[in-house]
């Protein structure tokens, strides 16, 4: 069992180092750093195709903890190369890079933006790249007996075959990683809308700030959406073997989302607008509730 749980986590770190200089060398040339931000979801996606075809065989709880990670990587990379696509640099990149010189760029970007997210991604893909491998696995050292050749006597081992279920821990998480998926999705969606619908008729008639829909309830839906997926990932790989140690992955999404990247970025800048520091006294910060009159 360990042995797998270190081949896929082998597997995995080759490919993410793999991809992150790749993007590297190509953000040099394109003068582009935030090309890492259209891979960061792609990333997770093709880390449980990876683990998923490096078991010794498919069974539906894999296919299951394999489709949540997949199913949002589709959809996430095809919104952030939508929204992101022909419009430069991300202002965050942008910022960091007047602060450094020409010439120490190349390498100070590789280790403080490609090789934290290339980290990061193996962190918070620990459930995959363990669950999936002790979801299914076998044991060659189960039930062994002697057997009598040549008046000698040697071990021969009986192997068995373990294989997880989908069991109750499973279709809580998957139930959680689809309200997660579904809040995503659509402060997404209603995020976008209102941007659109702004330009076109202008802030007098939709109002300088996103206050409607989900927006009503927390001021950050889609990074809610995001680390509540997490935890029903983390949940679904629980049914596993060793699942429960990967705990790491949904606390670090939660805080990296909440206090370090994320909501806690938007806060500082948007806090700063007459408009928004009205939106922030009556809207939830982050868990979704009722708006104060």
């Amino acid at each position: 069992m360990q042995t797998d749980i270190l081949i896929n986590f082998a597997a995995s770190a080759v490919f993410v180092t793999a991809a992150m200089l790749t993007l590297w060398l190509i953000s040099l040339r394109i003068k582009d750093a935030s090309i890492v931000d259209m891979f960061w979801g792609a990333g997770f996606g093709l880390i449980a195709l990876l683990c998923l075809a490096l078991s010794e065989k498919v069974t539906p709880y894999l296919l299951l903890l394999a489709a949540l990670p997949v199913i949002w990587s589709l959809r996430y990379t095809v919104y952030i190369l939508k929204r992101n696509w022909g419009h430069g640099e991300d202002s965050r990149y942008t910022a960091i890079r007047r602060n450094v010189s020409e010439k120490q760029w190349p390498f100070y970007v590789l280790r403080v933006v490609f090789f934290f997210q290339g980290i990061a991604m193996l962190l918070v893909a620990a459930p995959l790249w363990v669950a999936l491998a002790t979801g299914h696995y076998t044991n060659p050292y189960y039930g062994g007996f002697y057997e009598p050749i040549n008046s000698d006597h040697i071990v021969v081992a009986a192997s068995r075959i373990f294989s997880t279920q989908i069991g109750t821990l499973a279709i809580i998480g998957a139930l959680i990683w689809l309200i997660g998926f579904l809040f995503e999705a659509i402060g997404d969606f209603q995020l976008a809308r209102f941007i659109a619908r702004r330009k076109e008729l202008g802030a007098e008639v939709t109002g300088k700030v996103m206050d409607k829909g989900l927006w009503r309830y927390t001021r950050h839906p889609n990074y809610f959406g995001n680390v509540l997926m997490w935890w029903g990932i983390w949940l679904v790989a629980c049914q596993a073997p060793w699942g429960w140690a990967t705990i790491i992955s949904p606390l670090f999404m939660t805080l990296a989302l909440v206090k370090l990247t994320g909501a806690a970025h938007l806060e500082r800048t948007m806090s700063q607008r007459p408009e928004y520091a009205e939106y922030m006294k009556r809207t939830s910060m982050f868990v979704p509730w009722f708006p104060k009159k």
